[in-house]
């Protein structure tokens, strides 16, 4: 199958704007956008910029907006994609600098996380933590941050979201 691929670029040094560029590519069966992405770069224009890591939704590296929805690259498959919108639009994080095509800067995102610390810190007294038998035991406060070592610290749902881009 021959797609198209719409790909937001900005180049600092030569756009004041950013802009579209289409580029038509032959995919394979369960390929994925940053599949995709990096053959574009290898095959058709090596000037195109993108952030990627692991290839294995573990690191956040490759998350971009893709079809107007902030998602990582590597877990997105391009027929669901393309069979869902009819299109591969591709572009980077809102709400974040630029630095070149894909690849935004990271560094607002993390002052962000670390302004609100995001993490538990251990109570002045640790022992009130611990049964009358030397066992951890969970308090009720824990409950509230099921899952929430699930995060990848992509910046995906932070960036899209309108209280974000209001506060920076």
């Amino acid at each position: 199958m021959r797609l198209t691929f719409t790909v937001t670029r900005f180049n600092p040094e030569t756009d004041q704007h950013s802009h579209q560029e289409d580029y038509r590519l032959d995919i394979g069966r369960g390929m994925t956008v940053l599949e995709a992405l990096i053959r574009i770069k290898n095959e058709l224009d090596g000037s195109l910029s993108l952030r990627y890591s692991c290839r294995s939704a573990i690191c956040g590296s490759c998350a971009m907006r893709i079809n107007g929805t902030e998602k990582l690259a590597c877990r997105t498959s391009i027929r669901k994609e393309f069979e869902r919108h009819g299109k591969i639009a591709v572009e980077p994080l809102p709400n974040l600098p630029v630095i070149k095509d894909l690849v935004v800067d990271m560094a607002p995102f993390w002052e962000k996380i670390r302004a609100v610390t995001p993490w538990l810190t251990p109570e002045t007294h640790p022992t009130k933590r611990y049964g009358p038998t030397g066992q951890l035991r969970l308090l009720p406060e824990t409950y509230q941050f099921h899952n929430v070592d699930a995060c990848i610290m992509c910046g995906a749902c932070v960036t899209t979201c309108t209280s974000h881009e209001v506060s920076r």
